[in-house]
């Protein structure tokens, strides 16, 4: 496996196959989600019949920035979901943000003292990676039906595919991979070549770690129904290059071990371990004091807005309506940001906000002034209200003509083709 990091590689498949984690932004209620169903059906009761262009880049595009919203709307949550504690969440801090990071999840009235954690290891996935073949090669198995099974988290699945006359062995491994990332099963598969060209499967699990009793996160075996065996030898699917491990550390001296990276500690901090710790150097985990507090949640509510900013303004996509929503974006800050550059916060011409945090600081020795925690406490509101309207309906900022406006006299009847724009697109080259 000469000039390849099969750790470099599975990233690589992880980025593009899983949907990032936005912390408690995936985390729903019963009754949220029936007002998320309660806002599409309103609109589609106004909604007009589009129809949608062949461009793969403008639809790419609505995926990408419904992925952006969702971010955002992360971050916003992550500095208080709540209008009367939007930038006064507490807020924990870590002294080692590049091994260790923290979020604060616990009530305001906790008087949590700050805590030492050291990492030994960090939590792996499975990686499986098969032999390396030359790609424009016809696959050496005789043609006809094939089955394997997959082992995981107590369940097991059969995949059949089928080899035909013709077929390389590139063509067959990529078949593979798109059945094995379809399926969902906590898999992510991909291909990767060497330095001679040669090309390889490889498969690994989307969870970290090994569940009690057990060593391994999945098994590939041939199944005993296929027609034809030798498959899973072939191409090497069963050929383990990464055991998973369970990450190991200890808090102020006592070992505990984990199978994720991230978890929770006294139901008041959000651990993330990113790398191991030097030996004798532990990271403190503390909460910071409410000037502090109030400073980075500015900052996070900034860096939010700018970085999502760019990368709606950075969309090449001529099917994409990238303008329509940079200037949306930027009316919210130009209504709420304004009168508070005192307070180091002040719009530029781009639309962008200047911060200055030792400014905000200095205003802030005798807490939080209200003088500009309430427009942007108003900003973040308005910010939150925006990525909820762009995950409803991503599909407006791509370029589709009207096909069929509605009936003004036809009621209110729903229109339930609409909801299918945004998910029946992703299908266009399922097949």
């Amino acid at each position: 496996m000469a000039g390849i990091s099969i750790n470099e590689a599975y990233n690589h498949f992880a980025s593009t196959y899983v949907a990032k984690e936005n912390a408690n932004v995936d985390k729903h209620k019963k009754s949220e989600l029936q007002n998320v169903y309660k806002s599409i059906a309103k609109i589609n009761k106004k909604s007009s019949l589009h129809v949608l262009k062949q461009d793969d880049n403008a639809q790419a595009e609505a995926v990408g920035i419904k992925e952006r919203a969702r971010f955002l709307k992360s971050q916003l949550e992550s500095i208080g979901n709540e209008e009367n504690t939007t930038l006064g969440k507490k807020s924990a801090v870590s002294s080692q943000p590049d091994n260790v990071t923290v979020e604060y999840v616990g009530k305001h009235q906790s008087n949590t003292t700050e805590f030492n954690i050291e990492v030994s290891n960090l939590a792996t996935n499975q990686i499986n990676a098969g032999h390396f073949l030359k790609p424009d090669e016809p696959v050496d198995l005789p043609i006809g039906s094939y089955a394997f099974n997959v082992g995981i988290n107590g369940h097991d699945y059969e995949f059949q595919y089928s080899i035909r006359e013709g077929n390389t062995n590139y063509d067959v491994q990529a078949k593979l991979s798109r059945l094995i990332n379809k399926a969902g099963i906590g898999l992510i598969a991909g291909m990767q070549s060497d330095d001679e060209g040669k090309t390889t499967l490889i498969i690994g699990s989307s969870d970290t770690g090994v569940k009690p009793g057990q060593n391994l996160r999945f098994e590939i075996t041939e199944s005993k129904a296929s027609e034809n065996p030798h498959s899973v030898s072939y191409f090497g699917l069963n050929l383990i290059a990464q055991e998973p491990v369970n990450a190991r550390f200890s808090l102020n001296g006592t070992e505990h071990t984990s199978s994720s990276n991230r978890f929770t500690v006294g139901n008041e901090f959000d651990i993330t371990l990113k790398a191991a710790t030097a030996p004798g150097e532990p990271v403190t985990i503390g909460v910071q004091n409410e000037s502090d507090t109030l400073v980075e949640n500015v900052r996070s509510l900034i860096d939010g807005y700018n970085n999502f900013l760019d990368s709606a303004d950075n969309i090449q996509s001529t099917g994409f309506k990238n303008t329509r929503l940079v200037s949306e974006t930027k009316a919210i800050a130009e209504n709420h940001i304004k009168g508070i550059e005192d307070y180091g916060v002040s719009l530029n011409e781009n639309g962008r906000i200047n911060y200055d945090p030792q400014r905000l600081r200095d205003k802030s020795v005798s807490g939080p002034p209200k003088g500009v925690v309430v427009p942007l406490q108003e900003f973040a509101k308005a910010l939150q209200e925006k990525t909820d309207e762009i995950s409803l309906d991503p599909m407006k900022y791509v370029e589709r003509p009207v096909f069929n406006y509605k009936d003004p006299h036809g009621g209110e009847a729903p229109s339930p083709y609409i909801t299918s724009e945004y998910s029946g697109m992703m299908f266009n080259n399922y097949c």
